[in-house]
C-alpha cells in the first residue's frame, strides 16, 4: 500500500462531470463523503486498494 496521496479520476453520480480525488494512500480502506466540485451534491467515495497498491476507488449518489 503506498503512503503517498494518488490523484484519481472519476465521473459524478449526480452531474456526470469528470472529477478529481486526492487518496491518501496511508488508510488501506476509505468510505467518506465528498461533495462534487461542479454540482456541490454529496458523493459517497469508497476506496480499496488491490494487491499492486493501486487504489480502486468506487463513487455513488449519497
Amino acid at each position: 500500500m503506498p503512503d503517498a496521496l494518488q490523484e484519481s479520476e472519476g465521473v459524478c453520480p449526480w452531474c456526470g462531470e469528470s472529477i478529481s480525488l486526492l487518496i491518501d494512500g496511508s488508510v488501506e480502506q476509505q468510505h467518506y463523503v465528498e461533495d462534487c466540485f461542479v454540482c456541490c451534491r454529496p458523493i459517497e467515495v469508497t476506496v480499496h486498494f488491490d494487491a499492486t497498491g493501486q487504489a480502486e476507488v468506487y463513487l455513488s449518489a449519497e
